[in-house]
């Protein structure tokens, strides 16, 4: 990871603001720079895409996260084994998509990040992923405990492994920009996706 202590800042805003929903504050967006015939993306010190990580998938394919530039990102880290919240959060992630017009969703994708490495093997997300009924626009990714919790530090998500092999963890879906920065959080579960959707349609 090149620039942590940015976003750093942003989780410190996102944890001390005390509204279910929240859209964050962030710089410009990336720069392009030239040089010659050439020409460079610089990405934004606000963006994940900073994070060198690399994730496996589900198909088990290995990933970067800035390979999920280009397009608008409606991620939520999960648990496979989660018997309640983490399903809700899928089920209103299906409800963002089923609202979006084919145009939109040409331009969206899902990505399910796991919080729970060791458990959710590629077999084990692609059985959830085939149970509810995921299309292929959705990823589902796992990597080391440091990359996973440097991504929940990042993304503000608090996480607290339980003695029973589960976790006490926050419900937020965030939405990303197609440079990777996080642009807005719903909190909570069963939450009217309205504003979501008011939020990604203005990064279309």
């Amino acid at each position: 990871m090149k620039k942590l202590l940015p976003l750093a800042s942003l989780v410190v805003i996102i944890a001390i603001t005390p509204a279910c929903s929240r859209k964050s504050e962030t710089g410009s967006c990336c720069k392009t720079t030239e040089s010659g015939n050439s020409a460079k993306t610089v990405i934004s010190d606000q963006s994940i895409f900073l994070l060198e990580s690399s994730w496996e998938t589900y198909n088990n394919s290995s990933m970067v996260l800035s390979d999920l530039g280009g397009k608008v990102t409606v991620a939520a880290m999960i648990f496979t084994h989660c018997p309640s919240a983490c399903p809700r959060i899928v089920a209103d992630m299906k409800n963002i998509e089923s609202a979006l017009v084919k145009k939109e969703r040409k331009q969206v994708q899902f990505l399910l990040i796991s919080m729970d490495p060791e458990r959710d093997t590629p077999e084990r997300m692609r059985q959830f992923a085939a149970d509810h009924r995921l299309k292929d626009t959705w990823e589902m990714i796992r990597a080391d405990k440091a990359a996973t919790m440097e991504i929940a530090q990042v993304l503000g998500v608090r996480i607290k492994p339980l003695d029973d092999g589960g976790f006490d963890h926050s419900n937020i879906i965030h939405i990303l920009n197609r440079d990777g920065e996080l642009s807005f959080q719903q909190q909570g579960l069963n939450i009217d996706p309205g504003e979501c959707l008011k939020q990604i349609r203005q990064l279309l």
